[in-house]
């Protein structure tokens, strides 16, 4: 899907935008989806379609099977339309990393700056371009990258939105100790000095905890453990290259090349000098080139780089 000649919107960072496509938004029902797809079926048909010479009627029946079949192949399966939606969620999450785009038009900027009624917007300036998207030959382009610049605008509000989080408390050390009460002494009596509770040798946060699992999932070749692991622990820190350095890899392992790709890029983004990322994206290179994920990808180390902790685990 590289020729697809828009670099607007979603498709603007290498992700081909099936919503777009078929006009219909990133929140559409699977009934939605299958009567846009019947309508622009409809209209791109050889028997049915506007055409009015043959190279509109050329390029009707290539967006028809180039583009819009594919479409509505990916959005049409349940499993492969969550997977789609992952993917841009998590391109749409990597933004901050690498600045967001400004836009100008003013249906953009109404969108971009709605909050309470995010939903109610974005409908309102989507279905004006879905009902007439491949009407008109010469404008079908222009028209599907609008749709995908104000999914991409959606995206971006929304996870602004929901951007607050509480913040997990990683530390012990405000936790009030309460001294012992010592039988056979008055009240009046010396209080005696409370023992000296030292602190684990090694106090882990939830999500270090949950990363540390992930691991040794990972080393046992419990991938899907692994992958249910650090996709719960990318909830409370999306930006963390490690997650998504170990996410990618287990992937990759489960023979999921999409969804490696997606998670390895995100940590190569957010810290491309680390080790641990700099191997997990040589790896990925290796496979993707060879064509070797198809019998899985395979490592003579016993653990990912050792383990993202290092040492022996415990």
């Amino acid at each position: 899907m590289s020729s697809f000649p828009i670099k607007q919107g979603l498709f603007n960072y290498d992700v081909v935008d099936h919503h777009a496509i078929l006009g219909c938004p990133l929140d559409a029902t699977p009934e939605e989806i299958r009567k846009s797809y019947l309508k622009i079926a409809f209209q791109l048909h050889p028997d049915t379609s506007k055409a009015t010479n043959e190279e509109e009627q050329a390029l009707a029946a290539k967006l028809f099977s180039k583009f819009v079949n594919p479409a509505y192949e990916v959005l049409s399966r349940e499993n492969d339309r969550k997977e789609h939606l992952l993917i841009i969620q998590q391109t749409v999450s990597n933004l901050a990393s690498i600045g967001q785009p400004s836009f100008s038009s003013a249906e953009s900027q109404q969108l971009q700056g709605a909050k309470q009624n995010l939903e109610l917007v974005y409908r309102k300036v989507v279905t004006p371009l879905s009902k007439g998207l491949y009407e008109d030959f010469k404008t079908v382009f222009r028209k599907i990258a609008q749709v995908s610049e104000y999914n991409l605008i959606f995206l971006m509000v929304k996870g602004e939105n929901a951007s607050a989080r509480p913040v997990f408390q990683t530390s012990a050390s405000s936790k009030e100790t309460v001294p012992p009460v010592v039988s056979g002494r008055s009240p009046q009596g010396p209080t005696p000095t409370p023992p000296i509770n030292n602190p684990p040798a090694e106090e882990l946060s939830p999500f270090e905890k949950s990363l540390r699992r992930a691991q040794e999932n990972f080393d046992r070749r419990q991938y899907e453990k692994a992958i249910a692991e650090l996709k719960s622990a990318l909830k409370t820190d999306p930006k963390n290259a490690q997650a998504h350095c170990l996410l990618g890899m287990a992937y990759l392992k489960n023979n999921m090349m999409t969804m490696a790709k997606v998670h390895i890029g995100s940590a190569v983004k957010l810290d491309p000098n680390d080790p641990k990322v700099m191997a997990a994206k040589k790896e990925l290179a290796k496979h993707t080139s060879s064509g070797s994920s198809q019998g899985g990808a395979k490592s003579s180390q016993g653990g990912f780089l050792g383990g993202l902790f290092g040492g022996k685990k415990k």
